[in-house]
């Protein structure tokens, strides 16, 4: 038995788009549908064609890359302002289950896209195993770190 499920190029923008406006039912349905491809994402990855996977991989990458110049600093600055906006207003109406389903399925199909393209990227898979064998080669010449110094290095990652 198999499933299927169609969406289009706009669904994906909304999908990976904070809402404009809060609609329960709407952010239900579009956090159904984010983990719906999401699991074709994971589990049939092989059977998109290459033009769907450069549409996913592109939305993806849209989603995670900062702001590159000043103009989109300030588009960044104003899309918070309006998100911070529709927050509110999902809050007031109670609807804050759907905005965190939303919210989860939209990362969970980022994070399925993102998992696709490091596994088909050969150069990453070399560097990662390389680092889990010298892990486990380190592992017995290694000595715990203590509670002070697990402080201390997590106080320079926060500075």
């Amino acid at each position: 038995m198999s499933a299927t499920i169609t969406i289009n190029s706009s669904e994906i923008r909304q999908i990976l788009q904070p809402p404009r406006t809060s609609n329960s039912s709407r952010l239900w349905e579009i956090a159904q549908k984010a983990n719906a491809l999401a699991v074709m994402v994971e589990d049939r990855w092989e059977n998109f064609t290459d033009e769907e996977r450069e549409l996913l991989k592109t939305f993806a990458y849209a989603v995670i890359e900062p702001p590159k110049g000043i103009l989109d600093t300030i588009g960044e600055l104003v899309s918070r302002f309006l998100l911070a906006l529709v927050l509110a207003a999902i809050a007031i109406k109670g609807e804050a289950d759907a905005f965190g389903a939303y919210s989860n399925g939209s990362n969970r199909l980022i994070n399925a896209i993102l998992g696709r393209i490091e596994r088909e990227d050969i150069a990453y898979q070399k560097a990662l195993s390389e680092v889990i064998e010298e892990t486990f080669a380190n592992l017995e010449t290694s000595k715990a770190m203590t509670a002070e110094e697990a402080c201390e290095r997590i106080g320079r990652i926060f500075r």
